[in-house]
């Protein structure tokens, strides 16, 4: 079988389907993946074969600065439902689909898989009449958002002698759904058929000697994670302050593009990093502190970690909804997030029983849903065994 993935610029939409990636290739399969080329050389060096497919470079920071700088303006509830639709839908689809109609039809896969915010896929299937499997990157999007993103891309559709499907055309062969029930806030009745996939903590990052600041000590290690949209705001360097004044150790990471020096001088307990391999961290970690992004928030009840959930903006108000209805996080909003209330939520998280209890709880929950390669197996059957 030729299975093509594809998805936009954006790491946390593209890491949580690597390990589906990985177990096709493990089972014999060809994949190709489409993306930005900002995002090509992170796939290849993870050893999946990717092509250039949409925006890129100055024009692609071009327009997600244009649409940032209107969403200023909106409150960081709201944010999601304005970005969504605009950014991944109107903005992102067209060039994607310019480059990936050609693609597929010189590759010709049998499977096309795409992350949720890469909504070409399921055009570029239904003109070659290839099945086009929607993978989550974490909690379900809201179908009201999908809707305002399908009807921003009617025309695109009619242009191509398609008939707009609902949802963008998400849901038309399978969903591969990647969130636990237990922390999910968006109900699924929308979609026709679902498939549960374990998610699975593969970066594709090397291996090797147990970094100095992994070995364990008689102290708990506090993770600090703004992701890499977040990491530059001000709330970090006093939280991190904060947090130092604790008897604890603590990680923090800036963002490739971040720089540790703005954090200042910091004691030999706090570790500052620009980038690590998180699932090695959240193996040896106690409590992680982030603003609840997919890609850490799902890896760190994978692990069963107690978390302080910092959300911004995006899909993170959803995944701290969730934590905080199954009794796994604690939250704060950004009008209540000081310096002092991050180090008392994070000193009350290391003594919460009931809580690292109720984590341990969903991290049994993952560990029961179907893997990668159970999936895989599962679609070849849906496709007929493929090529």
């Amino acid at each position: 079988m030729r299975v093509l993935f594809s998805s936009t610029f954006g790491y946390g939409h593209m890491f949580p389907m690597y390990p589906l990636a990985r177990a096709f290739l493990a089972a014999g399969h060809d994949i190709l993946w489409a993306t930005s080329a900002d995002a090509r050389d992170r796939l290849e060096a993870a050893g999946l074969p990717a092509a250039p497919s949409g925006l890129a470079g100055p024009e692609l920071r071009e327009r997600v600065g244009s649409l940032q700088a209107r969403v200023a303006s909106v409150g960081p509830r709201e944010r999601a439902a304005f970005m969504y639709p605009r950014l991944f839908g109107e903005t992102l689809t067209p060039p994607m689909a310019a480059d990936l109609l050609p693609l597929a039809t010189r590759w010709r896969p049998d499977l096309m898989v795409h992350e949720h915010g890469e909504l070409a896929s399921p055009l570029v299937g239904a003109v070659l009449q290839v099945p086009s499997v929607t993978h989550a990157f974490g909690g379900g999007v809201p179908p009201s958002m999908l809707e305002d993103a399908g009807a921003r891309l009617a025309g695109l559709w009619a242009e191509h002698g398609q008939a707009l499907p609902p949802y963008a055309g998400s849901f038309t062969t399978l969903y591969l759904d990647i969130c636990p029930p237990s922390v999910q806030t968006v109900p699924l009745d929308h979609v026709p058929a679902r498939q549960p996939l374990r998610p699975v903590a593969d970066t594709g990052g090397a291996t090797g000697p147990l970094p100095h600041y992994l070995e364990r000590d008689e102290r708990s290690l506090v993770y600090v994670t703004l992701g890499t949209v977040q990491n530059r705001l001000p709330l970090l360097a006093p939280a991190v302050g904060a947090l130092a004044r604790l008897a604890v150790r603590v990680l923090v990471t800036v963002g490739p593009d971040g720089d540790p020096d703005a954090l200042g001088p910091q004691p030999d307990h706090v570790h500052v990093e620009r980038w690590v391999d998180q699932p090695r961290v959240l193996q040896h970690c106690d409590v992680v502190v982030s603003h609840a992004g997919s890609g850490t928030f799902l890896g760190a009840l994978a692990e069963g970690l107690p978390q302080l959930c910092l959300p911004q903006a995006a899909d993170q108000f959803r995944n701290s909804e969730g934590a905080a209805r199954a009794g796994v996080a604690v939250v704060l909003h950004p009008e209540k997030s000081s310096p002092d209330a991050i180090a008392s939520a994070v000193g009350a998280l290391l003594t919460d029983e009931a809580l690292h209890r109720r984590a341990r709880g969903v991290a049994d929950e993952i560990a029961a849903m179907p893997s990668p390669d159970d999936v895989v197996e599962r679609l070849l059957t849906a496709c007929g065994g493929g090529a």
